[in-house]
Protein backbone atom coordinates (compact mmCIF):
# COMPACT_ATOMS: atom_id res chain seq x y z
CA UNK A 1 0.00 0.00 0.00
CA UNK A 2 1.18 3.18 -1.15
CA UNK A 3 0.03 6.59 0.88
CA UNK A 4 0.12 9.59 -1.84
CA UNK A 5 -1.02 13.47 -2.24
CA UNK A 6 -3.51 13.78 -5.12
CA UNK A 7 -1.77 17.53 -6.87
CA UNK A 8 -3.82 17.12 -10.17
CA UNK A 9 -6.78 15.65 -12.43
CA UNK A 10 -5.62 14.16 -15.98
CA UNK A 11 -7.36 14.40 -18.93
CA UNK A 12 -8.42 10.86 -18.43
CA UNK A 13 -10.41 11.70 -14.88
CA UNK A 14 -7.88 10.47 -12.90
CA UNK A 15 -6.06 12.52 -9.95
CA UNK A 16 -2.52 12.76 -10.20
CA UNK A 17 0.12 12.04 -7.83
CA UNK A 18 4.04 11.61 -7.26
CA UNK A 19 5.66 9.28 -5.83
CA UNK A 20 8.90 9.81 -3.20
CA UNK A 21 10.73 9.11 -6.45
CA UNK A 22 9.24 11.46 -8.56
CA UNK A 23 7.10 8.53 -10.56
CA UNK A 24 3.49 9.79 -11.63
CA UNK A 25 0.67 7.64 -9.96
CA UNK A 26 -2.62 8.24 -11.82
CA UNK A 27 -5.51 7.29 -9.02
CA UNK A 28 -9.07 6.99 -10.29
CA UNK A 29 -11.70 8.67 -8.01
CA UNK A 30 -9.76 10.80 -6.13
CA UNK A 31 -9.80 14.62 -5.71
CA UNK A 32 -6.77 17.57 -5.79
CA UNK A 33 -6.06 17.69 -2.23
CA UNK A 34 -6.50 13.94 -1.22
CA UNK A 35 -4.45 12.07 1.23
CA UNK A 36 -4.94 8.58 -0.24
CA UNK A 37 -4.05 5.15 0.36
CA UNK A 38 -3.65 3.63 -2.88
CA UNK A 39 -2.94 -0.45 -4.01
CA UNK A 40 -1.05 -0.20 -6.95
CA UNK A 41 -2.26 -2.17 -10.02
CA UNK A 42 0.03 -1.09 -12.85
CA UNK A 43 3.54 -0.01 -12.51
CA UNK A 44 6.67 0.88 -14.90
CA UNK A 45 9.19 2.88 -14.76
CA UNK A 46 7.88 6.06 -15.57
CA UNK A 47 4.21 5.78 -14.37
CA UNK A 48 2.02 3.64 -12.39
CA UNK A 49 -1.73 3.05 -11.41
CA UNK A 50 -3.14 2.67 -8.63
CA UNK A 51 -6.69 1.78 -6.74
CA UNK A 52 -8.07 3.97 -4.38
CA UNK A 53 -8.17 1.67 -1.12
CA UNK A 54 -8.72 4.96 1.52
CA UNK A 55 -9.14 8.55 2.03
CA UNK A 56 -6.75 9.54 4.57
CA UNK A 57 -7.79 12.88 4.42
CA UNK A 58 -9.73 14.67 1.91
CA UNK A 59 -9.82 17.00 -0.07
CA UNK A 60 -12.16 20.41 0.22
CA UNK A 61 -13.24 19.78 -2.98
CA UNK A 62 -14.49 15.94 -2.77
CA UNK A 63 -18.55 15.32 -2.45
CA UNK A 64 -21.08 13.49 -1.29
CA UNK A 65 -22.10 11.80 -4.93
CA UNK A 66 -25.28 12.11 -6.02
CA UNK A 67 -26.23 8.94 -8.02
CA UNK A 68 -26.11 5.25 -5.74
CA UNK A 69 -24.47 3.59 -8.62
CA UNK A 70 -21.30 5.80 -9.16
CA UNK A 71 -20.64 4.81 -5.19
CA UNK A 72 -21.52 1.16 -6.33
CA UNK A 73 -18.84 1.63 -8.94
CA UNK A 74 -20.50 2.77 -11.81
CA UNK A 75 -17.92 3.92 -14.51
CA UNK A 76 -20.30 6.27 -16.96
CA UNK A 77 -19.08 9.31 -14.59
CA UNK A 78 -15.63 9.91 -13.49
CA UNK A 79 -16.25 13.14 -11.15
CA UNK A 80 -19.86 12.41 -9.08
CA UNK A 81 -17.21 12.83 -6.24
CA UNK A 82 -15.85 16.63 -7.22
CA UNK A 83 -17.69 19.61 -6.18
CA UNK A 84 -18.81 21.88 -9.76
CA UNK A 85 -16.17 24.48 -9.33
CA UNK A 86 -13.39 22.21 -8.92
CA UNK A 87 -14.65 20.21 -12.18
CA UNK A 88 -14.77 23.56 -14.08
CA UNK A 89 -10.98 24.89 -12.74
CA UNK A 90 -10.18 21.29 -13.85
CA UNK A 91 -11.37 21.00 -17.32
CA UNK A 92 -9.77 24.97 -17.80
CA UNK A 93 -6.71 23.38 -16.76
CA UNK A 94 -6.40 20.43 -19.19
CA UNK A 95 -6.93 22.33 -21.36
CA UNK A 96 -4.39 25.10 -20.96
CA UNK A 97 -1.68 22.55 -20.61
CA UNK A 98 -2.96 20.67 -23.95
CA UNK A 99 -2.74 24.30 -25.81
CA UNK A 100 0.09 25.61 -24.24
CA UNK A 101 2.60 25.76 -26.85
CA UNK A 102 0.22 27.85 -29.03
CA UNK A 103 2.32 31.23 -28.44
CA UNK A 104 -0.41 34.20 -28.23
CA UNK A 105 -3.13 31.92 -27.92
CA UNK A 106 -6.27 33.24 -25.18
CA UNK A 107 -8.42 31.24 -23.50
CA UNK A 108 -11.91 32.18 -22.25
CA UNK A 109 -12.93 31.08 -19.21
CA UNK A 110 -14.84 27.58 -19.43
CA UNK A 111 -18.43 27.78 -19.93
CA UNK A 112 -21.03 25.80 -17.66
CA UNK A 113 -24.89 25.74 -19.72
CA UNK A 114 -25.56 22.43 -18.34
CA UNK A 115 -27.11 21.43 -15.55
CA UNK A 116 -24.92 18.99 -13.37
CA UNK A 117 -27.58 16.29 -13.39
CA UNK A 118 -30.28 15.40 -15.70
CA UNK A 119 -28.76 16.78 -19.06
CA UNK A 120 -28.31 13.60 -21.12
CA UNK A 121 -30.79 13.47 -24.16
CA UNK A 122 -28.58 10.52 -26.26
CA UNK A 123 -27.32 7.72 -23.91
CA UNK A 124 -25.33 4.30 -24.48
CA UNK A 125 -25.73 1.37 -22.16
CA UNK A 126 -24.54 -2.16 -22.47
CA UNK A 127 -26.56 -5.52 -21.79
CA UNK A 128 -24.68 -8.43 -20.69
CA UNK A 129 -26.51 -12.05 -19.60
CA UNK A 130 -29.84 -9.81 -19.03
CA UNK A 131 -28.68 -7.04 -17.23
CA UNK A 132 -28.77 -3.17 -18.69
CA UNK A 133 -26.69 -1.02 -16.96
CA UNK A 134 -22.85 0.96 -17.68
CA UNK A 135 -19.89 -0.91 -16.83
CA UNK A 136 -18.39 -1.05 -13.78
CA UNK A 137 -15.34 1.52 -13.46
CA UNK A 138 -12.46 0.00 -14.75
CA UNK A 139 -13.79 -3.65 -16.10
CA UNK A 140 -15.94 -4.78 -18.70
CA UNK A 141 -18.18 -6.20 -15.85
CA UNK A 142 -21.77 -4.77 -16.06
CA UNK A 143 -23.43 -3.03 -13.10
CA UNK A 144 -27.01 -3.33 -13.34
CA UNK A 145 -29.09 0.53 -13.46
CA UNK A 146 -32.48 0.34 -12.34
CA UNK A 147 -32.28 4.37 -13.88
CA UNK A 148 -29.80 7.27 -14.55
CA UNK A 149 -29.75 10.31 -12.86
CA UNK A 150 -27.62 11.93 -15.95
CA UNK A 151 -30.92 11.42 -18.42
CA UNK A 152 -32.60 14.00 -18.79
CA UNK A 153 -36.50 12.67 -17.35
CA UNK A 154 -38.06 11.55 -19.97
CA UNK A 155 -35.19 9.78 -21.43
CA UNK A 156 -34.98 8.02 -18.24
CA UNK A 157 -38.23 7.00 -18.86
CA UNK A 158 -38.03 5.08 -21.76
CA UNK A 159 -35.04 3.90 -20.51
CA UNK A 160 -36.73 2.39 -17.63
CA UNK A 161 -39.40 0.62 -20.58
CA UNK A 162 -36.45 -1.07 -22.63
CA UNK A 163 -34.58 -2.32 -19.42
CA UNK A 164 -37.75 -4.11 -18.07
CA UNK A 165 -38.76 -5.62 -21.88
CA UNK A 166 -35.03 -8.08 -21.76
CA UNK A 167 -33.41 -6.36 -24.84
CA UNK A 168 -30.88 -8.44 -26.42
CA UNK A 169 -26.95 -8.49 -24.98
CA UNK A 170 -24.66 -5.86 -26.82
CA UNK A 171 -25.08 -2.18 -27.07
CA UNK A 172 -28.37 -0.38 -26.27
CA UNK A 173 -28.58 3.59 -27.44
CA UNK A 174 -31.23 5.77 -27.19
CA UNK A 175 -32.24 9.38 -28.19
CA UNK A 176 -34.72 11.85 -26.93
CA UNK A 177 -36.06 14.73 -29.82
CA UNK A 178 -37.21 17.75 -28.73
CA UNK A 179 -40.59 17.07 -29.07
CA UNK A 180 -40.24 14.16 -26.58
CA UNK A 181 -39.69 11.32 -28.95
CA UNK A 182 -37.78 8.34 -28.18
CA UNK A 183 -35.76 6.11 -30.71
CA UNK A 184 -33.97 3.26 -29.56
CA UNK A 185 -31.05 0.93 -30.96
CA UNK A 186 -29.85 -2.59 -29.62
CA UNK A 187 -27.63 -4.55 -32.10
CA UNK A 188 -29.83 -7.75 -32.55
CA UNK A 189 -32.93 -8.99 -33.21
CA UNK A 190 -35.35 -8.23 -30.75
CA UNK A 191 -39.05 -9.94 -30.01
CA UNK A 192 -39.70 -6.84 -27.44
CA UNK A 193 -39.00 -4.31 -30.22
CA UNK A 194 -42.88 -4.11 -31.23
CA UNK A 195 -43.81 -4.02 -27.71
CA UNK A 196 -42.01 -1.54 -26.28
CA UNK A 197 -43.17 1.13 -29.11
CA UNK A 198 -46.04 3.67 -27.80
CA UNK A 199 -44.61 3.27 -23.89
CA UNK A 200 -43.05 5.93 -22.90
CA UNK A 201 -43.09 8.09 -26.35
CA UNK A 202 -40.96 5.75 -27.72
CA UNK A 203 -42.18 5.67 -31.70
CA UNK A 204 -39.18 3.46 -33.17
CA UNK A 205 -36.20 0.81 -32.48
CA UNK A 206 -33.47 -0.46 -34.55
CA UNK A 207 -33.01 -3.82 -33.77
CA UNK A 208 -30.40 -5.39 -35.52
CA UNK A 209 -31.02 -5.16 -39.09
CA UNK A 210 -35.16 -4.90 -38.22
CA UNK A 211 -36.86 -1.22 -38.28
CA UNK A 212 -39.42 -1.05 -36.02
CA UNK A 213 -41.82 2.37 -36.35
CA UNK A 214 -40.01 5.53 -36.42
CA UNK A 215 -36.12 5.33 -37.00
CA UNK A 216 -35.26 8.86 -37.48
CA UNK A 217 -36.38 11.78 -35.36
CA UNK A 218 -36.43 15.75 -35.17
CA UNK A 219 -33.78 15.95 -32.36
CA UNK A 220 -33.90 19.77 -32.79
CA UNK A 221 -36.06 22.01 -35.37
CA UNK A 222 -33.75 21.09 -38.92
CA UNK A 223 -31.40 18.90 -37.24
CA UNK A 224 -32.94 14.99 -37.71
CA UNK A 225 -31.14 11.52 -36.51
CA UNK A 226 -31.17 8.46 -35.42
CA UNK A 227 -30.65 6.06 -32.11
CA UNK A 228 -27.33 5.48 -33.89
CA UNK A 229 -26.09 8.67 -35.16
CA UNK A 230 -24.23 11.53 -33.41
CA UNK A 231 -25.94 13.99 -31.49
CA UNK A 232 -24.05 15.97 -28.42
CA UNK A 233 -25.46 14.54 -25.77
CA UNK A 234 -26.68 17.83 -24.05
CA UNK A 235 -29.52 20.15 -25.52
CA UNK A 236 -28.34 23.18 -23.56
CA UNK A 237 -24.67 22.51 -24.10
CA UNK A 238 -25.44 22.00 -27.58
CA UNK A 239 -26.83 25.14 -28.06
CA UNK A 240 -24.16 27.04 -26.07
CA UNK A 241 -21.85 25.45 -28.74
CA UNK A 242 -23.61 26.69 -31.06
CA UNK A 243 -23.97 30.20 -30.22
CA UNK A 244 -20.11 29.89 -29.83
CA UNK A 245 -18.93 28.65 -32.89
CA UNK A 246 -21.52 30.98 -34.77
CA UNK A 247 -19.66 33.96 -32.74
CA UNK A 248 -16.11 32.63 -33.28
CA UNK A 249 -16.70 32.39 -37.18
CA UNK A 250 -18.71 36.01 -37.60
CA UNK A 251 -21.37 37.14 -39.88
CA UNK A 252 -21.26 36.49 -43.35
CA UNK A 253 -21.66 36.98 -46.45
CA UNK A 254 -18.98 34.77 -47.77
CA UNK A 255 -18.25 31.16 -48.76
CA UNK A 256 -18.11 28.48 -45.91
CA UNK A 257 -16.32 25.21 -46.19
CA UNK A 258 -17.70 22.80 -43.52
CA UNK A 259 -15.72 19.40 -42.35
CA UNK A 260 -17.10 16.70 -40.31
CA UNK A 261 -20.66 18.57 -40.64
CA UNK A 262 -22.88 15.49 -39.66
CA UNK A 263 -26.73 15.94 -40.39
CA UNK A 264 -26.09 19.73 -39.99
CA UNK A 265 -25.82 20.94 -36.60
CA UNK A 266 -23.60 23.97 -36.88
CA UNK A 267 -25.04 24.29 -40.28
CA UNK A 268 -28.22 25.68 -39.57
CA UNK A 269 -26.93 28.55 -37.97
CA UNK A 270 -24.00 29.52 -39.96
CA UNK A 271 -26.63 29.63 -42.74
CA UNK A 272 -28.97 32.24 -41.10
CA UNK A 273 -25.73 34.22 -39.92
CA UNK A 274 -25.44 34.78 -43.99
CA UNK A 275 -23.06 32.48 -44.90
CA UNK A 276 -23.29 29.82 -48.36
CA UNK A 277 -22.41 26.75 -47.24
CA UNK A 278 -20.55 23.80 -48.32
CA UNK A 279 -21.07 20.95 -45.89
CA UNK A 280 -19.58 17.46 -45.95
CA UNK A 281 -19.03 14.46 -44.27
CA UNK A 282 -17.55 10.49 -44.40
CA UNK A 283 -21.27 9.30 -43.76
CA UNK A 284 -24.44 9.74 -45.06
CA UNK A 285 -26.70 11.53 -42.33
CA UNK A 286 -30.23 10.54 -41.68
CA UNK A 287 -31.06 13.48 -43.98
CA UNK A 288 -28.95 16.03 -44.69
CA UNK A 289 -29.53 19.82 -44.18
CA UNK A 290 -31.55 21.95 -45.58
CA UNK A 291 -29.46 25.01 -44.82
CA UNK A 292 -26.74 24.09 -46.84
CA UNK A 293 -26.00 24.82 -50.37
CA UNK A 294 -25.01 21.60 -51.38
CA UNK A 295 -23.93 18.20 -48.94
CA UNK A 296 -20.95 16.02 -49.99
CA UNK A 297 -20.03 12.66 -48.58
CA UNK A 298 -16.31 11.88 -48.82
CA UNK A 299 -13.92 11.91 -46.59
CA UNK A 300 -12.37 15.63 -45.44
CA UNK A 301 -8.98 14.74 -47.50
CA UNK A 302 -10.65 14.09 -50.84
CA UNK A 303 -13.37 17.33 -49.87
CA UNK A 304 -10.08 19.21 -49.86
CA UNK A 305 -8.73 18.12 -52.87
CA UNK A 306 -11.56 18.10 -54.88
CA UNK A 307 -12.88 21.47 -53.67
CA UNK A 308 -12.78 24.21 -56.49
CA UNK A 309 -13.20 27.14 -53.77
CA UNK A 310 -11.99 30.10 -53.02
CA UNK A 311 -13.23 29.58 -49.53
CA UNK A 312 -13.53 32.73 -47.25
CA UNK A 313 -13.62 30.02 -43.94
CA UNK A 314 -13.65 26.67 -43.31
CA UNK A 315 -15.25 24.97 -39.95
CA UNK A 316 -14.46 21.44 -38.42
CA UNK A 317 -15.97 19.40 -36.12
CA UNK A 318 -14.18 15.85 -36.61
CA UNK A 319 -14.62 13.23 -34.15
CA UNK A 320 -11.77 12.79 -31.12
CA UNK A 321 -8.84 11.51 -33.19
CA UNK A 322 -8.61 14.74 -34.91
CA UNK A 323 -8.37 15.78 -38.58
CA UNK A 324 -4.57 15.19 -39.56
CA UNK A 325 -6.04 13.92 -42.75
CA UNK A 326 -7.51 17.57 -43.42
CA UNK A 327 -4.31 19.92 -42.74
CA UNK A 328 -2.45 19.40 -45.91
CA UNK A 329 -6.04 20.78 -47.65
CA UNK A 330 -6.84 23.71 -45.04
CA UNK A 331 -3.42 25.03 -45.51
CA UNK A 332 -3.96 24.49 -49.56
CA UNK A 333 -6.85 26.40 -49.84
CA UNK A 334 -5.86 29.08 -46.92
CA UNK A 335 -9.20 30.27 -46.26
CA UNK A 336 -8.76 33.35 -43.84
CA UNK A 337 -10.16 31.98 -40.89
CA UNK A 338 -10.78 28.24 -39.19
CA UNK A 339 -12.95 27.71 -36.89
CA UNK A 340 -12.04 24.00 -35.15
CA UNK A 341 -14.45 22.73 -32.99
CA UNK A 342 -12.85 19.86 -30.27
CA UNK A 343 -13.72 17.28 -27.94
CA UNK A 344 -10.19 16.73 -27.27
CA UNK A 345 -7.73 19.11 -26.33
CA UNK A 346 -4.62 16.86 -27.34
CA UNK A 347 -5.71 16.00 -30.88
CA UNK A 348 -6.66 19.71 -31.21
CA UNK A 349 -3.51 21.19 -30.29
CA UNK A 350 -1.76 18.77 -32.47
CA UNK A 351 -3.73 19.91 -35.47
CA UNK A 352 -3.79 23.63 -34.53
CA UNK A 353 0.17 23.61 -34.08
CA UNK A 354 0.30 22.17 -37.94
CA UNK A 355 -1.95 25.40 -39.16
CA UNK A 356 0.32 27.65 -36.99
CA UNK A 357 3.37 25.91 -38.91
CA UNK A 358 1.48 26.78 -42.06
CA UNK A 359 1.20 30.71 -41.11
CA UNK A 360 -2.17 31.20 -38.84
CA UNK A 361 -2.40 32.56 -35.49
CA UNK A 362 -4.27 30.68 -33.00
CA UNK A 363 -6.45 33.44 -31.83
CA UNK A 364 -8.30 32.37 -29.11
CA UNK A 365 -10.41 29.23 -27.40
CA UNK A 366 -13.59 28.87 -25.68
CA UNK A 367 -14.05 25.97 -23.34
CA UNK A 368 -17.40 24.78 -22.87
CA UNK A 369 -18.56 21.97 -19.82
CA UNK A 370 -21.11 19.95 -22.18
CA UNK A 371 -21.03 16.99 -20.11
CA UNK A 372 -20.85 17.72 -16.52
CA UNK A 373 -19.68 14.73 -14.07
CA UNK A 374 -17.30 13.64 -16.44
CA UNK A 375 -13.43 15.19 -17.33
CA UNK A 376 -14.91 15.88 -21.26
CA UNK A 377 -14.37 18.93 -22.00
CA UNK A 378 -14.94 20.82 -25.84
CA UNK A 379 -13.32 23.76 -27.01
CA UNK A 380 -14.21 26.21 -30.24
CA UNK A 381 -10.60 27.65 -31.65
CA UNK A 382 -10.20 30.25 -33.86
CA UNK A 383 -7.36 30.21 -36.22
CA UNK A 384 -6.55 33.69 -38.65
CA UNK A 385 -4.27 33.98 -41.27
CA UNK A 386 -2.53 37.27 -41.68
Amino acid sequence: MTELEITALAAGGDGVARDEGGRVTFVPRSAVGDRVRVRLVKETASFARGELAEVVTPSADRVTPACEYFVAGCGGCAWQHIARPAQLAAKQNILAGALRKLSGLAIEPIADPAPPLGWRRRARFHVAGGKVGLYIEGTQQVIPLAHCPQLEPALDAAYRVVAAASPPDGELMMLLGHQGDVVVSVEHAWRGAPIVIGKARIVGVLAGRDAHGTATIEIEPGLFGGPRDFAQASGAGNAALIALTRAALGKGPGQLLELYAGAGNLTRGFAEDGWTVAASDVAEPARKPAAAANYRVAPAAVVLDKGKGPFDAIVLDPPRTGAAEAMAGILKHAPKTVVYVSCDPATLARDAARLVEGGYRAERAWPIDLMPQTAHVEVVMRLKRP
